[in-house]
């Protein structure tokens, strides 16, 4: 019997690629994310920093000077956490790509599965239908 060949298989190779190409932006995007968090964390935490320093200040020359300093820690934190949702946003993104090119993949896979087993179970017949012809022959050279 012809060796097995599936016409889609070109088309199942080129799914495969994409589908690991997403894996790895979706990878890269959620360690983008995990960077940016971590980065919020430090900025939140110089903003708590500043917050206890403008209550702790003695003289107004101190206050004003903390207060400055809080303003601009606040305005950092406020660009760290847009930062951080654009990432977010991204990543979301990049996840339902990978999760509709993970479908496309399955999909052709699964014509691919069905089709080898037709393919297996049409051998097994013929295999079958092949030693039986042998077996009839045996017992007719026996006759």
């Amino acid at each position: 019997m012809r060796r097995f060949r599936f016409p889609l298989e070109g088309l199942l190779r080129v799914r495969r690629v994409r589908e690991r190409q997403a894996r790895r932006e979706l990878a890269d995007a959620l360690r983008s994310l995990r960077e940016s968090e971590a980065r919020c964390e430090v900025v939140r935490a110089t903003v708590r920093g500043a917050e206890e320093a403008v209550v702790q200040s003695q003289t107004a020359a101190e206050l004003r000077a903390w207060a400055e300093v809080l303003d601009a820690r606040r305005r950092a934190l406020q660009a760290a956490e847009e930062d951080r949702a654009q990432r977010a946003q991204r990543a979301e993104e990049l996840w339902a790509r990978f999760l509709q090119l993970r479908r496309e993949r399955k999909a052709v896979s699964q014509v691919r599965s069905r089709r080898w087993q037709q393919y297996r179970q049409e051998l097994a017949r013929q295999q079958q239908a092949e030693a039986d012809d042998l077996a009839l022959l045996c017992r007719g050279r026996k006759n």
